[in-house]
């Protein structure tokens, strides 16, 4: 197994888990303001574990997720920057020559709602300056993750790729046939495989559900496939707390499973931690 690649595991909740209180709305991105010596101090940790990707917490560093707070926009826009440049800072500070840093992208609203999606001429705007702000931190690859939809997921893909850099695309299921709007998941990886996307992945989905999409994604991607599983018993929580986790031999299994099938890409989404990263990495030892 030396060619499978290890992502790292979740950061909202190693916050939680860690006494952190994270706030509705920029959640995760709180602490990039507040504390990013935590931040630093887990990426660290998922270095240690021996990760080959870091992941930047910037799944609601956006002007969008900061003007619900309150702010007004020239205020939101001018924090969220700040606050993507601190997310983007920890993780190459923890990182080393052998580590790309991936800048995370997420649904403009709750991903588990793609009802919300706001529309393409507006996510157009919204995904431009976000996807701005990454390339200007000079990360190494964008990764669209837990994407809900087709028209939001194609709408950021046709901004992004004008960078010129690598891109990865992540979908986050309803069941293990549909992405969370109810389009059937082969129709999402039909899409994206129109573009140059390099990984197709799932996240944030729970081990079931994650399994009985493997063949569909073995059997459609045109390229790297992989997963980073929700490691939480039931729906994934929207506020990231978890009170019941599957087994780490549950995870490894499905990890084993998805290997066999041709994925080159692992990891873990919300209620893995460095341990886990570390359990992954013995597969390729």
């Amino acid at each position: 197994m030396t060619d499978l690649k290890l992502l790292d595991g979740a950061m909202g909740s190693e916050f939680i888990r860690r006494g952190e209180i994270l706030p509705p709305h920029t959640w995760s991105a709180d602490v990039n303001l507040t504390n990013p010596d935590l931040l630093y101090g887990i990426h660290q940790e998922y270095v240690t574990a021996g990760v080959d990707y870091l992941t930047t917490n910037t799944f609601r560093t956006t002007p969008r997720a900061y003007q619900k707070t309150g702010l007004s926009y020239k205020e939101a826009h001018s924090t969220a920057k700040i606050s993507m440049h601190n997310a983007v800072q920890m993780a190459r500070k923890a990182s080393n020559d052998s580590i790309k840093i991936l800048g995370s992208i997420a649904p403009l609203e709750d991903c588990y709602s793609p009802d919300l999606f706001p529309g393409a001429d507006l996510a157009t705007k919204e995904f431009s300056v976000i996807t701005e702000w990454l390339a200007d931190e000079r990360i190494d690859i964008f990764l669209l993750e837990t994407m809900n939809n087709i028209l939001e997921t194609k709408t950021c893909l046709d901004v992004v790729e004008k960078y010129k850099l690598p891109i990865w695309v992540s979908f986050n299921l309803l069941d293990s046939d549909h992405i969370q709007s109810g389009e059937l998941l082969k129709d999402a990886i039909k899409m994206v495989n129109k573009f140059s996307v390099d990984c197709i992945l799932l996240n944030c989905n729970p081990l079931n559900r994650t399994f009985g999409a493997l063949e569909t994604l073995a059997r459609h991607c045109s390229g790297k496939w992989g997963i980073y599983p929700n490691l939480g018993v039931g729906e994934p929580s929207p506020d990231g707390i978890i009170k019941d986790y599957h087994s780490d031999a549950e995870f490894i299994d499905l990890t084993k499973n998805a290997v066999k099938l041709g994925a080159t890409v692992v990891g873990g989404c919300c209620g893995s931690n460095p341990k886990h990263i570390e359990l992954l990495k013995n597969l390729i030892l």
